[in-house]
Formats: structure tokens, sequence, C-alpha cells
């Protein structure tokens, strides 16, 4: 069954999505209009959440000719730029009075108001500290001063370190809402500030239409959806939608897995599941429905003390529960912690439902399989992911210790049980203490001197001719080499096997060779590049093969070859000795994803990875184009999204054109003091600075002014053919 939730929760779905709408016009005072996207939205009596659900309703709409909301706020602005005008016009749906939130068509002029109220906050770029809310008014710079604003939105909140916003006459001269707009972030030069309205509560209601008896979905995930006779995926197939498609839903059930929605398609009348749409708007008998949470993964396996955080789907107000807190806990973000084995039941619950999880925990174990070590010899333990140890012990000092690394060094013959512990958790394995080895390999040095050292990966001790031979009576791997330990002219230590000739004899009776290693185990690439395996120390010829071709592929030569993205790990055989190399594959990506450039400054964006030819476009050539070369031309003020096209793979730089800013426009210094005037967003190396009177003030190449003697001077930076001028006055 479908979770029903009342408007006053309503407000805070954010699922809209912009869609595509064929807009009608009525002629309106010799102009037209699209009368589109009604307000669907129920006032609550709080004005700032409000506004925001009144917004989110014109989503999608788009001027054609005209728009409602300049109609709305005087017939003779029904072409005027409209973003102050709609944010005024969701004031006056959502009843908020203007004494809280004056209508307004002109942005700078509702800045000067906002200030003279005492309710303007500086953006975080101009030295604020204020983080917006929902119902806030974002207001941002003209193309040349940070003074004056020409464009503004309804702000919804924070998405990290981005605005959240609607805006009306933005991208495509249409309603829209930014979440991760790289011009919209906080810290962002574009966004100057915040109107701050003191919504209290006194906020009246304003008669609506009766609401619609239906709710708007899209096909989103999927090409094709079945329309059914019922809700069963094994009733009547009646017709196809197809992805993009609007649904007019009116009922709904849950069943098999799926919400199913009740619509009418083709002419036909039926069920689909709404697993693969997204909603849109719209409510039935003034409700709103919602699908219930997900939680990814469903089932889980960790090991004690390890952690892991659960995502979420759908609702809102996510709260966590463990069925069993001494098997694991959850914090309120969602964050698990395996505490010791067993199995437990994690459950998320929001406002539309619960989701859970099945948790099994598994004590760690020793990573060494039967470990064994020779006396007086050394080995290293590690846990499986148990990546901080307090304490290590020994069941028997006497055949084996072991220090705080976990490294257990042979005492006498036997057996001894070596156990790590966090807390209360614990790891053991047993260790045997076998003999010194008796019998040796006989190795030579080959092709150059070589040097004995004092331990494995260890210092330098003596210089061991070509041609000596030698005895080693035990090996050890490291990343890059086999080591062997023997004696040189009564010094003993270890040298690099793989620099040495092997003769015969065993240790132990067992042969030891050389193991192989990757060069590198690991790589990442961009799409449509290669990249070669290189097994070091091999013996014979390597096998290759991919875990996941459809990501990277792999050759009988070891060559990987990048196919999508994504990351798998290729499997490498050589000698028995199993080896993994672990390749991430990345999209093509912009040299540039923002760049604030001034008029007439080009600039060049390159693209990394792939292959084959890049298309290029832009979507507002009135404020920047792109050549078929990627040079980028700004051409008047505002922004533009620059696209570029490559192996089906669309990446995109969002680019701002305005004017230079200088740091100071006046400033005062002492006599001998020093400071830096800076130009803003200059990607420019060109500055020439000026001062008209260097006997009052000097300006160095970089900007850097110094107090000379008591007096005024005027210094200037000249960039990209503009002039920027500060007054400086010194004093003693």
């Amino acid at each position: 069954m479908a979770v029903k939730i009342k408007r006053s929760t309503a407000l805070f779905i954010s699922i809209i999505l912009l869609f595509a709408v064929v807009f009608s016009q009525t002629g309106v005072s010799a102009a037209s209009y699209p009368t589109t996207h009604p307000n669907t939205y129920k006032n609550t009596g709080n004005g700032a959440l409000d506004i925001v659900g009144v917004a989110r309703t014109q989503i999608g709409y788009k001027q054609v000719g005209g728009t409602k909301y300049g109609h709305w706020y005087n017939k003779l602005f029904v072409n005027q730029p409209w973003c102050a005008m709609f944010v005024s016009w969701c004031a006056d749906q959502a009843g908020v009075p203007q004494t809280i939130l004056p209508k307004h068509a002109s942005c700078s002029a509702w800045v000067k108001w906002f200030k003279d109220q005492g309710l303007w906050q500086d953006s975080q770029y101009y030295g604020g500290k204020y983080t917006p809310k929902a119902g806030d008014v974002v207001f941002y710079r003209n193309s040349g001063s940070s003074a004056v604003s020409d464009h503004t939105g309804v702000v919804v909140g924070t998405n990290g370190s981005y605005l959240h916003v609607i805006e009306g006459n933005s991208t495509n001269v249409s309603v829209c809402e930014f979440k991760t707009n790289s011009s919209r972030m906080l810290k962002s030069s574009y966004v100057i500030g915040y109107g701050t309205p003191k919504y209290d509560g006194n906020v009246s209601t304003p008669p609506e239409d009766e609401p619609t008896d239906h709710e708007q979905w899209q096909l989103t995930d999927t090409d094709v959806l079945m329309l059914r006779s019922s809700y069963s995926t094994s009733s009547e197939k009646l017709t196809t939608i197809s992805i993009g498609q609007l649904l007019k839903v009116t009922d709904f059930k849950q069943n098999g897995g799926y919400l199913w929605g009740y619509t009418k398609h083709n002419g036909k009348t039926g069920w689909c599941a709404l697993d693969y749409c997204t909603y849109i708007q719209g409510n039935i008998d003034g409700e709103y429905y919602q699908l219930p949470p997900s939680v990814s993964p469903t089932s889980l396996t960790l090991y004690a003390t390890n952690t892991k955080k659960l995502s979420v789907t759908n609702g809102l107000g996510g709260k966590y529960s463990s069925s069993d807190k001494a098997v694991a806990t959850v914090n309120k973000n969602g964050k698990i912690t395996a505490v010791s084995k067993g199995s437990a039941t994690i459950t998320c619950k929001t406002n539309t439902g619960s989701a859970k999880c099945k948790l099994t925990v598994n004590n760690p174990e020793i990573d060494q399989e039967k470990p064994t070590v020779c006396i007086g010899d050394k080995i290293q333990l590690t846990v499986n992911a148990m990546s901080i140890i307090d304490t290590w012990e020994s069941s028997d000092k006497t055949i084996a210790k072991v220090d705080a690394n976990g490294n257990v060094r042979g005492i006498s013959e036997g057996k001894a049980t070596i156990t790590a512990s966090r807390g209360e958790v614990k790891a053991s394995a047993v260790v045997t203490v076998t003999k010194e080895p008796t019998t040796y390999q006989n190795f030579t040095v080959k092709s150059q001197n070589t040097y004995l050292y004092d331990n494995y990966m260890g210092n330098k001790k003596v210089l061991i001719p070509v041609g000596t031979p030698l005895k080693v009576k035990s090996v050890k791997y490291s990343d890059t080499y086999t080591w062997g330990e023997t004696t040189y002219k009564s010094t003993p230590g270890w040298v690099i096997i793989s620099k040495c000739t092997y003769e015969n004899g065993s240790i132990g009776g067992k042969v030891y060779l050389k193991r192989p290693f990757l060069k590198k185990t690991e790589s990442t690439i961009y799409l449509k590049a290669t990249y070669p395996i290189t097994v070091k120390a091999k013996t014979g010829a390597s096998t290759f093969k991919s875990q996941n071709p459809k990501i990277a592929s792999v050759d009988k030569d070891g060559v990987v070859t990048a196919l999508s993205a994504g990351t798998t790990t290729i499997d490498v055989v050589n000698n028995n000795t199993k080896l993994k190399f672990k390749v991430t594959v990345l999209n093509p990506v912009l040299s540039n994803t923002q760049l604030d450039l001034f008029k007439g400054k080009k600039f060049t964006l390159t693209v990394k990875g792939g292959d084959g030819e890049i298309k290029w476009g832009s979507t507002n050539k009135e404020v920047a184009k792109v050549n078929k070369k990627g040079v980028v031309t700004p051409i008047g003020y505002g922004t533009a999204t620059i696209k570029a096209k490559r192996n089906g793979i669309l990446t995109t730089c969002e680019v701002t054109v305005f004017d230079p800013i200088l740091s100071k426009t006046t400033q005062k210094l002492k006599v001998g003091q020093k400071l830096f005037l800076t130009v803003s967003q200059n990607k420019s190396d060109s500055i020439v600075w000026k001062s008209s009177n260097k006997k009052i003030v000097k300006v160095g190449a970089k900007g850097k002014l110094t107090g000379v003697a008591k007096g005024k001077a005027t210094v200037t930076a000249a960039v990209d053919g503009y002039t920027l001028s500060c007054v400086v006055k010194v004093v003693e």
C-alpha cells in the first residue's frame, strides 16, 4: 500500500524533476504568455516552507512571449525580465504579506530594501558567515559589480558546499532548480548575499483552485514499461509506455515488491510499476503519495570493529536502530559499527515507512594460514579487517615471543598460540617453531657485485664480489625481491637472491625459487586508454584475466584496455603465484568544470581521456561560444554551459562572463606599510600596475603597495583592456 503523507509533510519532498511541457499561449494586453504549471500547493501557514512549496510547482515553466509572473505584477511588465517577479509571485501565492516580503521587479531595489530593514546577510565570498535557510531570497551580482544585483531566486537550503535554489528567468528562460551548480557555491563570487524575511507565522492562505485529482509521474529508469491489467507482473500486458512519457496516476497499490500506479495510456487503463518512474507533482484528494524508503545494501557481512555507512533513498527524517547492540550499533547518520560475532537487523525508519538491512558479523582472523618460524627467526602476523590492535600475546613465551607489531620470534621448538586483541574482540593462530635448518641452497653472485645487508630490506654492510659462492639458510619475500639469509667472511646478513645464480641444495628439504611480483599493483586510466601490466621475477609465461571485461579487457600480453567507467581487478598468474592488479577507469573529463572570464578573454578547454571526435556546444551563445577546438570566447555578461561530448560521454563547464574587480577601491596606509591589491577572478599574467605619484605610494609588478610619504595617490591596474583604480591615502 502506498504511504500517504499530508501536504504539510509533502513540503519536504524534494524529488521534483524538470520536464518538458507543451505550453499553451493566451493573448493578454496585446501580449501572450504560457499559463501552464498551476500552483497545486496547499499552504500550511509556515511562510518559509510555503514559498518553497509554491516555487516547486513552477519548475519547468518556460517563457514563450511573456510570462504569467510579469502579467500578475503589472500587465505592462508581461515581457520584462522576471526573476524578481517570480519570487514575488511565489510569496503572494504562499500568502506572505508584503510587510514581510514586498513584491519587486528590481533586484537592486530589493537588496536595498533588505539592507534598510536590517534583513541582509553578506555571502561567504564577501565576508559573511551566514548559512542560508529555506525561504531566504538569494541575490547574484551583475557582470561588473558586487554592489549591483540583476538576478535572484528562492533558497531551498544547502547541499554541502552548494546552494539549493529555485530561480525564474534562468537557463533557457525557465524556472530551474539548482543543487550542485558551480556558480552557485556558497563561496562563489557570483553570490553576493541573502535577504532574510521575518516569517513569523502571520501568513494568510489565499484562495486556490481545487487540487488536482491525480499525480504526475514520468518514466525515467527504463526505455519501455508495460501497462498491465492488474497490479501484478503476471497480469495481462495492455500497452507499452516509452521513456519520458508523463502519467496521471489516480490510485496506488503495493504488490510483488513494486509500487503500482493506476493510470491511462494509449487509450488503455491499467497499472504500471512506479519504481521505474520519477514523481513530478500533484495530489489525490489533497494528499501526496511517496515511495517507502530503501536501504543499500540490504544484506551485509562485516568483521568485528569494522564500520559501514548505509545509503537510504526515499523518505525523510530517517531514524536508525539495531536489533542487537551487542552485535552492532548504528548512529544517527546510518554508520554501522560491528561489535561482536552474531546477526542483527539494522532498521531505518522515515516518514514514509521503514527499510531493513540484515547484518552478519564475524570475528577477525589471522591472515597467515598455519604460520611456521625457525628458532631465532621472525615472521610478522597480520589480522584481516583489524587495522588497530591493542595487544599481541603469546600463550608460551618460552616457545615464541611476539612484539607490539605482531612480529613473532621463534625461541624453542614447539607450538604457541598468538592472539591479537582489540577490546573484547580477539583473533588467534597457532605458530609452529621448528629447529634451525641444517641444509642450505648454494648460490653464486652473478653479473655484478652485490651487498650483504644487515636484514632483508635493511642497511648495507659488506660488498660481495661477482663469483662469490654463498650458502643460503632461509628465505624472505618482500614486495620487490626474494632475499636469502647467509654469511660472508664470518659476517651474517641478507642478499638479494635475484642477483645470484642458483647452484644446488635445499632448505628443510624444500627448494626455494624467486617469487614473481607486479611492478605496479594498480592504475587509474581514462576511457579508451591502454596500460601494460609488468610482471617482475617471472618464470615462464603469465596469464591474465579481467574480472569485469565490460570495464577493462586484457590481452595475452597483459595490456589493459579501458572500456567503461568503473573499477575491476585483473587476475595474474605466474609460476602458480596469484597476483592482482586493480584498474580504475574514468570517463573523459574537461580540463575545467568552472570558468570565470572577462569579456573578450578567450580560454581553451581540453578533454582528457577517450578518443575520436569531440562535439562542442554552448547553452547560451550570447554569453559564450566555443569552436571545434574547444576555444571559449566570451560574448556577453552572464552564465553559459559549455558542453563537450566524446565517446558518448557528456562533460560540462560552467562559464561566467563579467568585468574584473579590484580588491579595494580605497585604502589607507601608514608610511612604510605594505599591502597587496588583487584583481578578483583574474586569470591573466599581464597586469600593468601604476601609481599616479610614486613619491607618496609605490606599487610593484604583483600589486604590492608601499606607503612612501604622507598624501594621496591613485593606483591603477590595467588588465585585458580594463583599467581599475584604487585611491590610496598615506598617513604618518
